[in-house]
């Protein structure tokens, strides 16, 4: 078990500890930095040698929003082209590459933030409380499963069917790397930066994933997407 100590991180960057298998490569890509911005931020550590339980801080890079009203946004991953963006959402590319002027659509690079023009949304999304499971369905078929953290019998989870209202990149240390807001005041789907806590009762009443998580369910729900929990 991983102790409760939070490490105190300069503005500007989170506390991360070290879990089984974990890279700083690996780490980078969850947090859009680098190897070596993570080095320099942590200058004592032994990037060959990362224990398990131990704490560093990860620097947060800044991000360039386009112009973007509907806040229906989407972090460009590995391999990804402005041909494949517009097929999963059902729009041509032109359409996409008019929602982002100025953009090289044949040099995309990994963690650029696109504008998503609204269309209806590709997948569906069900949250099971109880089972800690949330399902994003298309056509009718399961697409993607992830584990949420637990309810927190004090501050429980709302029931019923919510849309995805907003979308946000890097919302903050409290809410991990991405938040996806719902069409309920102050209530939506959020990461953590301590996600060796996933399996400890979650603090508020949004549904908690991991940083890694979340950036892949970001990319996939866009806002309009009906989301329905039990």
């Amino acid at each position: 078990m991983f102790p409760y100590y939070q490490r105190q991180c300069p503005t500007g960057s989170v506390p991360y500890t070290i879990k089984a298998g974990d890279t700083l490569a690996a780490i980078a890509r969850i947090y859009g930095t680098t190897v070596q911005d993570i080095i320099n931020a942590n200058p004592d550590i032994d990037p060959y040698y990362l224990r398990v339980g131990q704490q560093i801080c990860i620097p947060l890079t800044m991000q360039i929003y386009p112009s973007c009203p509907t806040t229906n946004y989407y972090v460009v991953r590995p391999e990804d082209t402005l041909e494949s963006i517009a097929a999963y959402f059902n729009i041509t590319p032109q359409q996409l590459l008019y929602s982002n002027y100025g953009i090289d659509p044949t040099d995309l690079y990994v963690d650029q933030i696109l504008c998503i023009p609204v269309a209806p949304p590709p997948v569906t999304v069900n949250v099971n409380v109880a089972e800690r499971t949330l399902t994003v369905y298309r056509d009718g078929r399961i697409y993607r499963t992830y584990r949420i953290a637990l309810e927190n019998p004090a501050s429980p989870i709302p029931r019923g069917t919510f849309t995805v209202l907003n979308k946000q990149v890097d919302p903050g240390v409290e809410m991990g790397a991405r938040w996806i807001g719902l069409s309920e005041a102050g209530f939506g789907i959020h990461g953590t930066n301590t996600p060796e806590f996933i399996d400890v009762v979650s603090t508020g009443n949004s549904i908690v994933m991991s940083n890694e998580d979340v950036s892949e369910l970001f990319n996939l729900v866009p806002v309009g997407t009906i989301v329905t929990i039990s």
